[in-house]
């Protein structure tokens, strides 16, 4: 690959998947097309490494694995899945802040947050405080999927408004305003319409025609918590005429 020139705008893009992996996908695509457009991409990541992402082209920064505790998001771990310790929070938070100082990005990409990964603001909130008091700070913005989580905690969605408002620059949509708005599943998202810009969908280039057939396809997604849905999909399938084809996708993190 050719090497880029001095002038190519720099993209710092943080990313942290905790149990599935379309968040890193759609991430790894959006980097991808940057790389494209000659943008230099350093990919900061905190999960779980998953083959194939974030692609050919994007220089990548891993910090220490973090997960999820369990299903529920209830609680961090580390790579070996004990419980994520202050000291362990301290020096991602450092190495965060340290990758940033060298990338000295144009743009500031936060996959999620403050939306989201509410887990992880022991290094973002650091990390956009750094980025305040930069003497030429990068434009900030979120990178979000159209369809949100819904709060329940009061004070959450305030907190969001507040972040947004006094830290970043955009809020980037991934999705079609005609199929789903923002407003539909984050109740304030009038105090910030004047940051949000719709991308359009995130999706790959169309794939070839497929040389298989079948009949009923289960798909698990990312596999870390598609045991139930497989194992149901496997009695089921003792149930129905054998003459049906099956197509069960496990993916890379199912146990």
């Amino acid at each position: 690959m050719e090497k880029k020139s001095l002038s190519s705008p720099r993209v710092f893009f943080y990313v942290q998947h905790l149990l599935g992996i379309g968040h890193l996908a759609r991430a790894s695509r959006i980097a991808g097309a940057l790389v494209d457009r000659d943008f230099e991409v350093t990919m900061v990541t905190g999960g779980t490494p998953v083959p194939g992402f974030p692609g050919e082209g994007v220089q990548t920064i891993a910090l220490p694995t973090v997960t999820a505790g369990d299903k529920g998001f209830s609680g961090l771990v580390d790579g070996d899945g004990n419980p994520v310790t202050a000291a362990f929070q301290e020096h991602r938070r450092d190495l965060l802040i340290e990758a940033f100082r060298r990338t000295g990005p144009d743009v500031v990409i936060i996959e999620a947050f403050p939306f989201g990964r509410r887990q992880m603001r022991f290094e973002l909130l650091p990390l956009l405080a750094e980025i305040a008091a930069s003497s030429r700070p990068p434009l900030v913005t979120t990178s979000l999927r159209d369809i949100l989580q819904e709060r329940v905690k009061p004070g959450r969605a305030e907190e969001t408004v507040a972040l947004v408002k006094n830290h970043f620059d955009l809020v980037l949509v991934h999705g079609d305003p005609g199929f789903a708005r923002i407003e539909e599943t984050f109740p304030l998202a009038d105090e910030v319409r004047d940051k949000v810009v719709y991308t359009g969908l995130v999706a790959p280039p169309p794939p070839n025609e497929a040389a298989e057939k079948f009949d009923i396809v289960v798909s698990a997604g990312g596999g870390a918590v598609g045991r139930e849905l497989i194992g149901a999909a496997l009695e089921a399938a003792k149930l129905l005429p054998n003459a049906l084809r099956w197509c069960l996708i496990t993916g890379p993190n199912l146990p």
